[in-house]
């Protein structure tokens, strides 16, 4: 990307930013419900889940001290070996329901904020309810969307590890190994910033339009053209954002008392979704600047706009 390029990139992001920042002034009940509500939930399900594992690892911490000093040869360590792995089962479950639930809200709020933005930015009016319904509708077509993307993401890790396999097994030392290792890291998360250009788009096409699925992920190709340099610094400034929140967590382990950990881990989890919410506002304006771009209109799916006849053309028809 030649310096005149970046630039233009640079200016055409700064004025989708803007505009998709003025969408929360155009319609703020609406756009407060959508990035608002969800926290709340995520807080909920987060604090729920962080107590709820606590308990569930002290407990298997205590066994596992037990166990050490018990005679393997004695009913009391069968016992005992059998309550560690029904609580292993236990943390198991527990993660795996945390990751549903917390996988179907963003899913729900995820529509949400599109449709909201999408409405905002068109200067369409809804009601509540009709909002609502809107929301639930899309939700099937996002799903399959959704199992695509991780289909191509699952491939695309697959990759990674074998790309670093081979930098793992020959280098000389650890030092070697971890500066290599980060390198090759960096490659592929920079490129992936690139290819979650389509993945994204196809996010909001299948919650704007029928089209969903494999059709959603070709049609986000085709019309992300010219637009892809100012969408993947959007990519690349959420990732290193993302990456510095997590780390927030891991640098407050063993710093902060137990309350402290769960209000940092509060805020950065909270954080983190308040900035993918953010990036699905700025995708939604960017699809409308593409559809523009390629001379397409944009038809909401399930809103029916009435067009204005001329009187000249409706004196016309009754000659």
């Amino acid at each position: 990307m030649g310096s005149s390029a970046f630039l233009n990139a640079l200016m055409e992001l700064s004025g989708i930013l803007n505009e998709s920042c003025k969408l929360f002034l155009k319609n703020r009940k609406l756009m407060f419900f959508v990035m608002v509500l969800p926290l709340f939930l995520n807080s909920a399900v987060y604090l729920i889940n962080f107590f709820s594992i606590k308990a569930e690892v002290t407990n298997l911490i205590l066994e596992s001290s037990l166990l050490s000093t018990t005679d393997p040869n004695t009913l009391e360590y069968s016992a005992l070996l059998m309550r560690i792995f029904s609580d292993i089962r236990l943390f198991v479950g527990s993660a795996y329901i945390f990751l549903v639930v917390h996988f179907i809200v963003s899913l729900f709020f995820s529509v949400a904020v599109v449709r909201a933005s999408a409405l905002t930015h068109a200067g369409k009016n809804v009601q509540f309810r009709t909002f609502l319904v809107l929301t639930v509708k899309s939700w099937k077509q996002l799903l399959v969307t959704y199992f695509y993307i991780t289909l191509f993401v699952l491939g695309y890790l697959f990759l990674f590890l074998i790309t670093l396999l081979p930098v793992l097994l020959f280098s000389p030392g650890f030092s070697y190994l971890k500066a290599r290792g980060i390198v090759v890291w960096i490659i592929f998360a920079v490129f992936e910033s690139y290819l979650a250009i389509v993945w994204q788009l196809s996010v909001v096409i299948s919650i704007l339009e029928e089209t969903y699925g494999i059709q959603a992920l070709g049609k986000a190709a085709r019309i992300a053209k010219g637009m892809k340099p100012s969408l993947f610094l959007v990519n690349l400034s959420v990732g290193i954002l993302s990456l510095g929140l997590g780390q927030c967590i891991r640098l407050s382990n063993g710093t902060y008392p137990s309350t402290g950990n769960v209000l940092i881990g509060l805020v950065v989890v909270n954080s983190l979704f308040l900035v993918n919410m953010f990036r699905l506002v700025v995708y939604t304006v960017s699809y409308f600047h593409c559809k523009s771009v390629h001379g397409e209109e944009v038809e909401l799916q399930g809103y029916v706009e009435y067009t204005k006849i001329p009187s000249e053309l409706l004196v016309g028809n009754n000659v």
